[in-house]
């Protein structure tokens, strides 16, 4: 038996026995030793190393030369990093692997509000996928009023200019996808076009009358252009077979590969079922280069329970960590929840997501009176949902965007962990999102010990139209870091990749670093940044994207540190990120991975490949 399959059949009992006993021997020789490294292990006992040892798929050693010294055996792969820096890896708190894994594989046109860009788009995405697959969603238009990295009407800078909406036709993409039906939405989802193809599928051509509630829009000449809207978008959607498990499995490697480039070894993914039968199937194929942290959906507490599944039910590559549920919308559509109207849409507040309604189809659980005083509504479905999971002890993971969505889902935490004597436990419990809160609701995540889930890239991307849609008194609350993390709550960072039908959100994990130290758009912009007294520091974002993020998930024993006995999942930088997000944070966003290594096994090596 190899030395590298001993050490992994001694499991963790075994790994300390050998930790206390020192490398007396060959078969406790490292397998790899990094040195001459500035090595930030994200450790307040260490927080600075310059070498480390690695055996099977623990770290064994950390320290100056003399430490990892006895570890060097003559099979010891020996890397001099020539001073450079080595992290934790990144722990990505948020992302939606499914449509990431769609966006990375499929058509991503966000930024496409032009005929070129739509057709080049449609077709590379042709040439990705088998024939016959389906080519969905695109999301065009989301940077037709602002560009990308624009700052939009913030402190300051004149409201952006407003462009002329595109309307694409069939004609644009028909030559490029002659084997694909597409099926595209513009990214507010007032429009969708469909191409030949698709329209084909649904029965639909030029004599097919408008269903109830539904355009199909026509030339002049009454042929079907391919653009749908209202429900007849759902003449196409309903001839849509289910994604071939094939082609899941591409997408995931695709976010897989993605994941390893940037440096973020562990996902927390909002799973479905398929997705956790494809984690699976590359597992067992040993294919698997970052761990899942698994969250259903909150409606399927009973079945869980049923199975007798509990927080943490899993291992060290798959572990059911939460739940996710909804309050409300999100802020790109203007869904968002507030306790008044928003500036650009008078008589809009946003809307419940369907978990907070009591039952499926009866009112809202909640009311304002005249004066916009929201008033505590009686138990509702969102409790009753919440009440399912808790014998299984997995954590509620619930999003929550605006004032009032917010608002609610403190109320609704409090209620619960109140009525079963949970306040003060370890319960971890966490609010996705947190974007826009109240002054006087922010000291309740410290009072009621939460995780505040946070997307700091929101605030470089989302910054364009925000004091447009909420002012900007409302604005002073959102994407508030510091007053989150000064109100006691622990912020752990996802990159919410791949974004929302109106923003492009980026798995890297140095977007959202340059975000939280900045609070700038790409573009550098407010020179100031916006609403700068949130900013935090380097350090502080870094622990939010390691160390917290492993925490929250009851996993920070194996992981977010580098120490003896933790996994060896670390980076290795080609720039010192303490260093630039002290002196330089602009310079973060031109960071590259050298190396990145999961379990002790490197999965990505730049130049390499």
């Amino acid at each position: 038996m190899k030395r590298r399959e001993i050490w992994q059949c001694l499991g963790p009992l075994g790994l300390l026995l050998m930790l206390i006993a020192g490398p007396a021997g060959a078969a406790q020789y490292a397998d790899t030793v990094f040195r001459n490294a500035q090595i930030y292990t994200v450790d307040p006992a260490q927080p600075w190393a310059q070498a480390l040892a690695v055996a099977g798929s623990r770290i064994v050693a950390v320290g100056d030369d003399a430490a990892v010294e006895p570890w060097i055996g003559p099979e010891t792969l020996v890397e001099d990093l020539q001073g450079a820096f080595l992290t934790p890896g990144f722990n990505d708190g948020h992302v939606h692997v499914d449509s990431t894994g769609a966006l990375l594989v499929g058509v991503n046109l966000l930024d496409c509000h032009a005929e070129a860009c739509l057709r080049e788009r449609v077709g590379a995405a042709a040439q990705r996928l088998p024939e016959g697959s389906w080519i969905l969603r695109g999301d065009w238009g989301a940077y037709e009023q602002w560009a990308q990295g624009d700052e939009g009407a913030g402190p300051g800078t004149a409201a952006a200019k407003k462009a002329q909406p595109f309307t694409p036709h069939r004609a644009m993409i028909d030559a490029v996808s002659p084997a694909h039906p597409v099926l595209l939405s513009k990214f507010d989802r007032s429009a969708f076009l469909a191409n030949s193809l698709a329209l084909a599928a649904a029965g639909i051509d030029d004599a097919t009358e408008n269903p109830p509630g539904g355009v199909i829009e026509r030339d002049g000449a009454g042929r079907a252009t391919g653009v749908l809207r209202g429900a007849a978008v759902r003449l196409v959607q309903a001839a849509i077979p289910d994604k071939p498990f094939p082609q899941r499995l591409v997408e995931v490697r695709a976010v897989l590969d993605a994941a390893r480039r940037g440096g973020v070894t562990t996902i927390q993914d909002l799973s479905s079922a398929e997705q956790v039968q494809a984690y699976q199937h590359l597992k067992r194929g040993g294919e698997l280069t970052a761990r899942i942290n698994i969250r259903p959906n909150i409606f399927q507490g009973e079945p869980v329970n049923a199975l007798g599944l509990s927080r943490g039910f899993g291992d060290d590559w798959l572990r059911l960590v939460g739940f996710k549920g909804w309050v409300d919308g999100i802020m790109g559509n203007s869904s968002a929840m507030f306790f008044t109207d928003y500036d650009h849409a008078p008589g809009n507040r946003g809307q419940l997501r369907t978990p907070m309604l009591p039952e499926a189809e009866e009112g809202i659980a909640f009311s304002l009176t005249p004066d916009d005083h929201y008033t505590q509504a009686p138990p509702g479905n969102m409790e009753r949902l919440l009440e399912q999971w808790l014998p299984t002890g997995v954590p509620p993971h619930i999003h929550a965007i605006g004032t009032l969505g917010n608002r609610i889902l403190l109320d609704i935490y409090e209620r619960v962990l109140t009525r079963h004597n949970l306040v003060d436990s370890d319960h971890r419990w966490r609010v996705i999102h947190a974007q826009v809160v109240r002054p006087e609701d922010m000291p309740r995540f410290g009072e009621l010990n939460l995780v505040a889930e946070v997307n700091p890239y929101h605030v470089s991307d989302d910054m364009r139209w925000m004091e447009e849609r909420i002012g900007p008194v409302r604005s002073i609350g959102a994407y508030a870091f510091r007053d989150l993390k000064n109100s006691g709550a622990v912020l752990v960072f996802g990159s919410d990749a791949p974004g929302t039908n109106a923003a492009r959100y980026y798995l890297s994990p140095i977007y959202g670093l340059y975000a939280a130290v900045t609070r700038q758009t790409l573009k550098g912009m407010p020179e100031a940044g916006w609403f700068p007294e949130q900013r935090l520091t380097i350090e502080e974002a870094i622990e939010a994207y390691t160390y917290n993020p492993a925490w929250a998930a009851f996993e920070e024993a194996e992981k977010g540190r580098l120490t003896p006995g933790r996994l060896a999942d670390l980076v290795v930088w080609d720039r010192n990120l303490v260093q630039v997000g002290q002196e330089n944070p602009k310079a973060l966003l031109d960071a590259k991975v050298w190396l990145t290594m999961v379990g002790g096994k490197v999965v990505y090596q730049a130049g390499a490949e």
